[in-house]
């Protein structure tokens, strides 16, 4: 079949311009719940794809899975058949004992300790969202009074990272001046991906774990912890209501 994308098995017509995508397939099915209409598209390997409407505008969603190898492929061919803006949802950890689970994150940049963009670019490359995405997402949590947090997203590869990896955090020059506020594991790749390709692209991640540097050295066992609280399920829900009233605003 003509223009079939290998992994993510869709073609033009399949999707919307605007995407969502989360790393979870049964997060697309549980943002999908929120739209006026949708229909399942494919569910292949990680990547599930649901297309519908948001109030009357056309909508996508697709996972990409865990990691920035995955989420590369995603935006690469979601970008093939006609996507052009991509909101990632997501959760990630906070490395500030003031953000907690169930609040959100809106990362204004995203460091990149992962492997895949290294493939693409040089180290001197700044992983960023689109400014009208960012704006756009922004906007929508003041909004609907929704508490955010503005700040820099690391971005690595390996979950069970050792201790003293993960503390090495506290070197870089955006933990010493207070800008580092979260980490996780596909950020950077859709920023860098969306940049390279003349994209646009944002992320709104709900924290389902505390984890500050300074408290992980004295125990270790913080970093491999994900909060099952309904608070933390619940920033799931905010974040999907952050980037559907984010989509109502790039849509006018």
């Amino acid at each position: 079949m003509e223009n079939l994308q290998p992994h993510l098995r869709i073609k033009p017509g399949d999707i919307a311009e605007i995407v969502l995508i989360p790393g979870d397939p049964a997060r697309v099915r549980r943002i999908a719940e929120y739209w006026d209409e949708s229909r399942e598209v494919v569910f292949n390997r990680e990547f599930l794809t649901y297309t519908g409407k948001y109030k009357g505008i056309p909508i996508s969603a697709t996972s990409t899975g865990i990691g920035s190898p995955s989420a590369a492929i995603a935006v690469e061919e979601l970008a093939k058949v006609g996507a052009k803006i991509f909101i990632r949802i997501g959760t990630c950890g906070a490395l500030k004992k003031t953000i907690v689970p169930g609040n959100l994150i809106i990362p204004d940049k995203a460091i990149r300790q992962e492997g895949t963009t290294k493939e693409y670019v040089g180290e001197e490359f700044e992983a960023k969202p689109d400014p009208e995405v960012f704006r756009a997402l922004k906007q929508a949590a003041e909004e609907l009074n929704i508490k955010y947090f503005i700040g820099t997203n690391r971005t690595h590869d390996s979950f069970y990272e050792p201790t003293d990896n993960f503390l090495k955090l506290m070197d870089l020059p955006e933990y010493k001046k207070g800008e580092l506020v979260s980490s996780e594991m596909e950020c950077s790749a859709v920023f860098t991906l969306a940049q390279l390709r003349g994209l646009k692209a944002g992320t709104v991640l709900s924290v389902n774990t505390t984890e500050p540097l300074d408290e992980i050295a004295k125990d270790p066992g913080l970093i491999y912890k994900l909060e099952t609280s309904a608070e933390a399920d619940q920033g799931v829900d905010k974040a999907i209501k952050v980037a559907l009233r984010a989509v109502e605003l790039l849509s006018k």
